[in-house]
């Protein structure tokens, strides 16, 4: 299965390297490498340009700085794979993260056993259950140096189930979200991310209410290293900054119909197609390291404006 990292970047000069070698280093063979350039204004191409002669390897500079959600979007719709993960930049992976995400993937023999109620999230019963998304264990490295072992896993209903969460070792206390390992189908059934600075929290959500199957790997595979301008750090967007308190309360708006859909009765329960977040992404792409590895994903959920803003790419027969 071709496996893409995509590590969406943002004037990362500092850190950007390490984190390019350590997906490159990955000891899964079909895995590529794909850097999303969000509009950087530092030496982060340079940097990247050093890869350009690895045909594992893609760089996608956008010509606008579009947030970490449209360049996570912009991969989904420009990258060839058939299962995807999103590293930060200051993210440094295990080496066999992918390959056992990978495996982890293709497990088979997980039923829908009927202890539990598994026709409410639209699963027969006795069927056999297809992993669709494989989380891991972290650990975080703070700012101040504390480090922290991330791996309970309830931390992925935090929204649902939040007064189950503790005790909780600190702000942030939950699974990564952007390094799990997606199959391609899951942005088919359900769209892309939300323009947020909360799509990570979004996805998951949506995810969740959708049935998704998922799995953990109870390891730490990846180092998750905050630095002073993190997004989780720096004084416009870390946790108590007014635009993620924004971005988190849309968040958790939608979060109340997910709700409704997995506990809600009666006729005007969401469906499936109430879930779906169209792509909604214009911007131009102001350069392309490796045409190769690149292909137009047409038969993801999009808004009209954003195909015509991806025309050019247009591939007949989508990837996958």
């Amino acid at each position: 299965m071709e496996t893409n990292i995509t590590i969406p970047t943002y004037n990362r000069e500092l850190c950007i390297d390490k984190a390019i070698r350590a997906a490159l280093n990955q000891s899964y063979e079909r895995t590529t490498v794909t850097v999303v350039d969000d509009g950087s204004t530092d030496g982060t191409r340079s940097v990247c340009e050093r890869y350009f002669d690895d045909q594992r390897f893609n760089y996608i500079r956008l010509a606008e700085n579009r947030g970490t959600a449209g360049a996570k979007n912009a991969s989904l719709l420009l990258s060839k794979y058939d299962a995807i993960t999103f590293h930060d930049s200051d993210d440094i992976p295990d080496q066999h993260k992918i390959l056992k995400q990978q495996r982890a993937l293709a497990m088979k023999g997980h039923v829908a056993d009927p202890i539990n109620d598994w026709e409410s999230l639209g699963h027969q019963v006795n069927s056999e259950l297809e992993i669709d998304v494989v989380f891991t264990g972290h650990k975080l490295i703070k700012a101040n140096g504390q480090e922290f072992l991330i791996r309970k896993n309830i931390s992925l209903l935090d929204d649902f189930f939040p007064h189950a969460q503790f005790p909780s070792q600190t702000a942030g206390d939950w699974v990564l979200v952007n390094s799990a390992l997606f199959r391609r189908t899951l942005f088919r059934k359900l769209g892309g991310y939300l323009d947020s600075i909360e799509e990570d929290r979004e996805i998951r959500n949506r995810l969740l209410a959708a049935g998704t199957i998922t799995y953990f790997i109870d390891e730490p595979l990846v180092d998750k290293i905050e630095m002073g301008d993190s997004l989780t750090v720096a004084e416009s967007t870390n946790y108590s900054a007014d635009w993620r308190r924004k971005d988190r309360a849309a968040v958790w708006e939608r979060t109340k119909m997910y709700r409704k859909r997995l506990f809600g009765e009666g006729p005007d329960q969401p469906t499936i197609q109430d879930l779906i977040v169209p792509i909604d992404l214009q911007v131009d792409i102001a350069e392309v390291s490796n045409r190769s590895l690149l292909s137009f994903n047409s038969d993801l959920p999009m808004t009209d404006r954003t195909r015509e803003s991806f025309r050019s790419f247009a591939d007949p027969v989508p990837v996958g």
